[in-house]
This record gives C-alpha cells, sequence and structure tokens, in this order.
C-alpha cells in the first residue's frame, strides 16, 4: 500500500487528469440523458445515476485488471492473433513468463484505477443529493 502512496503522489497530474476526463464521461451521460428524456428533475436523477454506475463500473474493472482478472483472456487473444495473423505463427512464451511480465508492469504503474473509483464515488454523492432532493420536494 506504501508503494501505490508514491506512485499517486508521483504521477499526480496524471492521476488528476483521469479524474477530471472521468467526471466529464459522467457528466456527458447525464446531460445525454437528460436532453433527451423531458428533461424534469426524475429524468437528472436517472441520468446522473446512469452517468455515476458507468464510471463506477469501469473503475472496478480498470481495478480488477490491474490484479489480473483478465490476465488469461488477454494471453489466449494474444496467442490467437500470433497464430492467426503472425507469418511464423509461433508462440511467444508460456502463460508464466506473460504473467510474471505483466506483473512488473504493474509494480511500476500509476494507479490510474483509483482516480477512475474516486470519480465514481463523486458521482455517486451527487446521485445521492439528487435522490433527496427529488424526494423532499416531489
Amino acid at each position: 500500500m506504501k508503494n501505490a502512496w508514491i506512485q499517486l503522489r508521483r504521477h499526480w497530474l496524471y492521476n488528476l487528469i483521469t479524474l477530471l476526463i472521468s467526471l466529464a464521461i459522467g457528466a456527458g451521460i447525464f446531460l445525454l440523458y437528460f436532453y433527451l428524456r423531458n428533461r424534469a428533475f426524475i429524468d437528472a436523477v436517472n441520468g446522473m445515476t446512469i452517468g455515476a454506475m458507468v464510471v463506477s463500473l469501469s473503475g472496478v474493472l480498470a481495478w480488477l485488471s490491474f490484479l489480473g482478472a483478465f490476465d488469461t483472456f488477454a494471453f489466449g487473444f494474444k496467442q490467437l492473433g500470433s497464430m492467426l495473423f503472425a507469418k511464423d505463427a509461433r508462440r511467444d512464451g508460456s502463460y508464466s513468463d506473460y504473467r510474471d511480465n505483466k506483473r512488473e508492469k504493474r509494480n511500476n504503474s500509476t494507479y490510474n484505477f483509483i482516480a477512475i473509483i474516486a470519480a465514481g464515488l463523486i458521482l455517486l454523492i451527487a446521485v445521492l443529493v439528487l435522490e433527496i432532493i427529488y424526494h423532499t420536494k416531489f
């Protein structure tokens, strides 16, 4: 965990840009839903919920990918592509070599999934505020 904080401080600008882009994607989904519907307050709540869920779930998927949950699929598709499209059709190594290489790259990564999850949490807080306002006024 200490390594994560060091990486976050070292790449703070990259993580800030990732956070702002994630918030912009959530806000874009919100605005798209709101303006395509009747522009009622419930449409604002629903649009913000959809945007928050898309950003939050993409952050969770990025975190799972960082943990290596999809390494087997990535290795399989890499091998399939090598067999189908490479001229010599040779394999580039075993799965354990691939996993070890990915682990070394992950140790030097920027932990950008934390910024995406933080953006999802900010949007979920906005959903809760809109939901409270909706239920007190309507």
